[in-house]
């Protein structure tokens, strides 16, 4: 099911720069056979998990091939996925036993995980298992749970739009910038609607994109959740957020609810890797995964800005980070998984920046010089905003990810179905927020 990326589409992407395939979750090995004997050695069976698109899997699997053959004593079984699914199995796993000893976790979920006691603080692995050495604090603050380290960043990313650069060529407009407000993106996608093909649209609907709200937002001054238990935004902002996304939609500068609809899961089925929309909201490391679908040129851009004076509504965070069970039975392995994942030179060259721009500076530096025109892209799109971002906020509530996932999903997609009016469909947002925040 690999995809592989040709050179002559990797060169129409150019400088400026996910197809992700949709995967069953799967499993080569149900992660509890008996060890077996090699070399009168007992090898140790790990299992790994993790979600991403044809492109990840492919790499994942070249360098677990390279770590078993430099641990002969080590057997790694793989589970992995799209990202829908991905949550509901593991949180199976964990509640029912059998949970992945190497777990790829998101920001979101990472407190969420801490608190229910699924996952093993890594601080006594580090250095001696898990050499960090070349992790700034900061860079590590985004695994940290009340000064513990429950998850390594594997990658530094943000949140962007991908746009189809070769498309704006075509239609003769101009693509937004730095500086391209709420107001100029929406004169734009209404401007691209104008001349497009019917059933071409300027932007995938991003009403229900938990990070594009939260960075209208915090553009504000605000804010998805204010602590564990509460959200830092007005039933107002709301309001105004999704008539935002309404307006759009009437205008056929967005994409309409049955269309997008079908634009869930893995890359694959986005709007712009089918030539549906000129922009897709996403995350800056995904343009890998978008160049092995989408021959057309690309390119990264920012979030739309909140006007003169606003705060910055984006932040560089980690694009996953790895995680350790805390039911496995093989912790020094476990450790020694990921710091090769994240520090070894033929492993992370062969992972390269799809996961994110490295974090390891060592890594980083050695990567970025040998760096592809796709990869390259991205490293020059986090040297561009890395200085017009805010600092890394707390990750989720328990709950939060309910609240950002299937509560806001389920408050958008009543509205542009017409089964909901805007105020109905935020009262009860709102309503299902605060009891999924009680939990």
């Amino acid at each position: 099911m690999d995809r592989h990326m040709s050179r002559r589409g990797l060169l129409r992407l150019g400088a400026t720069g996910t197809g992700l395939a949709g995967l069953a979750l799967v499993s080569d090995a149900c992660g509890t056979a008996a060890p077996v004997q090699t070399n009168n050695n007992v090898v140790k069976n790990l299992k790994m998990s993790w979600w991403g698109s044809t492109e990840r899997h492919k790499r994942t699997q070249n360098a677990l091939t390279v770590f078993t053959g430099q641990h002969p004593d080590i057997k790694v079984d793989t589970q992995f996925s799209g990202w829908d699914g991905y949550w509901e199995k593991l949180g199976s796993q964990e509640t029912g036993g059998g949970a992945p000893d190497v777990i790829q976790m998101d920001y979101s979920y990472i407190n969420e995980y801490t608190q229910k006691g699924y996952v093993r603080a890594l601080d006594d692995l580090v250095p001696k298992v898990i050499d960090l050495s070349a992790f700034s604090q900061t860079v590590l603050q985004g695994g940290q749970i009340n000064g513990k380290l429950y998850g390594v960043n594997n990658g530094i990313n943000i949140a962007a739009l991908i746009g189809n650069q070769a498309m704006l060529q075509q239609l003769g407009i101009d693509p937004p910038d730095a500086t391209t407000t709420w107001t100029d993106f929406a004169k734009l996608t209404k401007q691209i609607a104008k001349k497009v093909p019917a059933g071409v649209y300027g932007t995938e609907d991003a009403a229900r994109n938990s990070a594009a709200l939260d960075c209208w937002l915090r553009q504000r001054g605000k804010s998805m959740f204010k602590d564990a238990h509460t959200l830092n935004f007005a039933q107002a902002d709301l309001v105004e957020w999704m008539h935002y996304w309404d307006d759009l939609r009437k205008a056929k500068a967005a994409a309409p609810a049955d269309l997008q609809a079908t634009a869930v899961g893995d890359v694959q089925n986005r709007l712009v890797a089918r030539r549906k929309a000129v922009f897709d909201w996403t995350n800056s490391n995904q343009l890998t995964a978008y160049a092995t679908m989408v021959t057309d040129q690309l390119a990264l851009y920012m979030f739309p800005q909140g006007g003169s004076g606003s705060p910055p509504g984006q932040y560089l965070k980690p694009s996953q980070l790895f995680s350790m069970s805390a039911t496995t039975k093989y912790p020094q392995e476990s450790g020694m998984l990921i710091g090769a994942l994240v520090t070894d030179p033929t492993i992370t060259a062969i992972l390269g920046s799809e996961r994110g721009i490295p974090p390891s500076t060592t890594v980083r530096e050695m990567l970025k010089a040998k760096a592809g025109p796709v990869e390259a892209a991205t490293y020059t799109f986090i040297d561009f905003v890395s200085d017009k971002v805010g600092p890394l906020p707390p990750p989720d509530p328990a709950g939060g990810s309910a609240v950002s996932g299937t509560i806001l999903t389920a408050a958008c997609q009543s509205i542009a179905f017409g089964k909901a009016t805007i105020d109905a469909a935020c009262t009860k947002f709102f309503t299902d927020s605060a009891a999924a925040l009680k939990k």
